[in-house]
């Protein structure tokens, strides 16, 4: 089976289950690095929040225009981000402590 073909099966056969998608990734978490960004400019912060968001649809998912799947990946995006803020603005309000080691500037994330 071509690679594209068994990729798209795949996403059909998730897009086909009857739950939502809080429900499938609850318990899922992730992380994003922000090792290489500069916080303390606003350019880093924005690229910053930029992979937050990308993280946070990876965990919950894209909404892709069936009402209740869709409303079901907005409430999760909508409870991760608010989770995932407090530690965004850690990281940004601390970002000038030289103790943190590059290979820790990351924050971690959980959908509940």
């Amino acid at each position: 089976m071509p690679k594209t073909f068994a990729s798209a099966a795949i996403a059909l056969a998730a897009l086909a289950l009857p739950f939502s998608a809080a429900q499938a990734n609850e318990g899922a978490t992730g992380s994003v690095s922000y090792a290489d960004l500069d916080l303390s400019s606003k350019a880093g912060q924005d690229i910053f929040d930029r992979r937050i968001e990308r993280a946070i649809e990876q965990v919950c998912g894209r909404m892709i225009g069936r009402p209740t799947f869709d409303a079901s990946v907005r409430k999760c995006q909508t409870e991760t981000k608010v989770s995932a803020q407090q530690s965004r603005d850690l990281a940004v309000e601390s970002y000038g402590d030289v103790r943190l080691a590059r290979s820790d500037r990351q924050i971690r994330f959980a959908i509940k």
